[in-house]
């Protein structure tokens, strides 16, 4: 109300009694645009000049260019914070961009560290899985050795009880044939010296008989008398005699 009543009294009263109303009403005087507002309502109306909408009128004027001017004064409000919003929003950008900076920085350093100890892991891997690959071929190497040789084993065992059961088979039949021939030689040996006994016995008994007959010949001859013409005795008797 202060500010109204200092505004009337620093602006001078207007003829025009729609004016000089607006004037007492808003406490500034009305432009040509306002006052044409006016008395366009109030003809479409059908106000009086006594009318009390005309103060309601004023009112609702003023407070159309009271919204007229409001985007206005926005707009050169929100210049000076849309300013001062972007020297904010810019120096929290530089602010963020230095910081993003130092962070970008640091990552590089990080992905650096991170790749070195990488490759040294790998580096690290790849010898424990070769000495892993080692060990698990040398003890399937062993474990195959040793397969390998139990079969072989097996087989030489196998093939060197099959070998001795044909030795030994090959063994009993030479035996056994060994044996059968030896006894044929043998029957046939037997079979000989019997036979050959016989032949001795047979021949000594004829040599015995010859020899019985050739001694009784010549023992008759000795106990013969002399024949007369030559008065010849055997030698043979003679020696009988003398034994």
């Amino acid at each position: 109300m202060r500010e109204r009543g200092t505004r009337r009294e620093r602006y001078p009263r207007p003829p025009d009694p729609l004016a000089r109303l607006f004037l007492e009403v808003s406490g500034e005087p009305p432009d040509d645009t306002s006052l044409l507002r006016m008395r366009r309502v109030s003809a479409a109306l059908n106000l009086h000049d006594n009318d009390a909408l005309w103060s309601v009128l004023a009112a609702l004027e003023y407070y159309v260019r009271l919204y007229e001017a409001i985007p206005e004064r926005v707009r050169q409000a929100g210049a000076g914070g849309v300013d001062a919003a972007r020297a904010e929003a810019q120096a929290a950008t530089q602010a963020l961009m230095a910081q993003h900076r130092d962070a970008l920085a640091r990552c590089k350093e990080t992905i650096t560290l991170a790749e070195k100890l990488t490759a040294e892991h790998e580096a690290r891997y790849r010898a424990a899985l070769a000495a892993l690959n080692d060990e698990a071929l040398a003890a399937l190497t062993q474990r195959a050795a040793n397969r390998i040789a139990r079969v072989a084993g097996n087989r030489l065992v196998t093939a060197t009880a099959v070998a001795a059961r044909e030795q030994r088979q090959r063994l009993d039949a030479a035996l056994g044939s060994f044996e059968r021939v030896a006894m044929r030689r043998f029957v046939r040996a037997c079979h000989g010296l019997v036979a050959g006994g016989l032949v001795v016995m047979m021949l000594a008994a004829g040599a015995g008989g010859v020899a019985g007959w050739w001694a009784g010949h010549h023992c008759v001859r000795a106990e013969a008398p002399p024949s007369p013409g030559t008065g010849y005795t055997s030698s043979v008797s003679s020696s009988a005699r003398r034994q």
